[in-house]
């Protein structure tokens, strides 16, 4: 019945065969060759995922055997030219500078009403099953969902940038470009302040800096583990390793000078600090010391944005100890257990730093 539009199409002859077609839909609307066909053509023209939209269709509603293959056979065929140019493009990026360097793929978070299309976009890019993927998608701030070369991971953020993902990638050696410095105490006068401070290695010094040079604030907790003792089913002693506390960090981001101060309430030295002596009392608690310690931050830059979605990000990120391995801390606290959440405080907030 529709051989000339065959034809046209075995000859390449797409502007024929979509004329053939609309003069056939007058006779025969909605007639499944005829959308197979219309689908064929878009595939021909370079609109692949509105074809492969119609051969799913069709699997679905239409029930004859010659045209189930046939658009089975075309969704294979798209589907292993898809794979074919992703290779190339993938093998042209990991070509370029820095293309092979070790990188970090974060999701940002994603309205509740764009999930559903924005989760079949990470199902088809990474090749996911569409309820994992929208499970993937964070509702508050970011998810680090894979690890790997630079330029592959670019990639992918490209693909799904264009399909409004919110996404970004960023190589792990940038973390090293940063000068990290343990604060032990401020003393400030007006707008400049002096911290003395000490890098991870315990060399000791000072920096002095205005306020507003400070860009960023980061504030997450750290949770330390114990080996605690319970009982079983059958009432035998059992151990298994448990939250015992948590230590605060906060993060002070002056990007001019590629530095992050970092502040923790376990070394935080409060009876030194100048001009916080009168809220800051001998015989108080660490937890009373250190709120009033952040509402002096604020007070000083209080128009500062304060990153503070360590928790949500630390729980997946912690899912990737070997990645997490190759991280320096610069987080040193005696500890009986060594943890993975270190590692990633500090990549949250270098994430940070070079987003913000």
């Amino acid at each position: 019945m529709f051989e000339e539009i065959v034809s046209a199409i075995e000859q390449q002859d797409y502007t024929t065969a979509k004329q053939l077609i609309t003069n056939h839909q007058h006779q025969f609307p909605d007639h499944p060759w005829l959308i197979f066909y219309t689908a064929r053509v878009k595939e021909a023209e370079g609109e692949r995922e509105t074809a492969q939209k119609t051969y799913q269709s069709l699997l679905r509603e239409c029930s004859n055997r010659k045209l189930l293959s046939q658009a089975r056979e075309r969704l294979l065929q798209l589907k292993t030219s898809q794979q074919q140019q992703q290779e190339e493009k993938i093998t042209q990026a990991l070509a370029q500078p820095g293309g092979k360097e070790i990188a970090v793929f974060i999701l940002s978070a994603i309205p509740s009403e764009n999930k559903k299309s924005a989760a079949q976009t990470l199902a088809n890019t990474f090749q996911l099953d569409p309820y994992n993927a929208r499970l993937q998608l964070p509702s508050r701030g970011w998810r680090l969902f894979r690890v790997g070369a630079m330029g592959e991971l670019l990639y992918y953020s490209k693909i799904l940038q264009q399909a409004d993902i919110p996404c970004f990638c960023t190589a792990l050696s940038s973390l090293d470009t940063l000068n990290v410095f343990q604060v032990q105490y401020f003393k400030s006068e007006g707008d400049q302040v002096t911290a003395r401070c000490s890098t991870s290695n315990g060399q000791e010094g000072s920096i002095t800096f205005n306020w507003s040079e400070v860009k960023a604030k980061v504030q997450g907790r750290v949770p330390i583990f114990e080996q605690v003792v319970t009982t079983d089913a059958r009432r035998k002693l059992k151990r298994k390793s448990g939250t015992l506390d948590y230590v605060q960090f906060y993060d002070l981001h002056l990007p001019e000078r590629s530095t992050v101060l970092r502040l923790c309430d376990q070394k935080y030295q409060f009876q030194q600090s100048f001009s916080l002596s009168e809220n800051i009392q001998k015989g108080e608690t660490l937890r009373r010391n250190w709120l009033e310690l952040l509402n002096y931050l604020e007070e000083k830059i209080p128009d500062v944005n304060c990153w503070d979605d360590f928790t949500p990000f630390g729980e997946g990120a912690i899912e990737f100890p070997q990645m997490l391995r190759r991280i320096s801390s610069h987080i040193n606290l005696k500890r009986r257990y060594d943890t993975s959440w270190d590692a990633a405080f500090h990549l949250y907030s270098g994430l940070v730093f070079f987003v913000n």
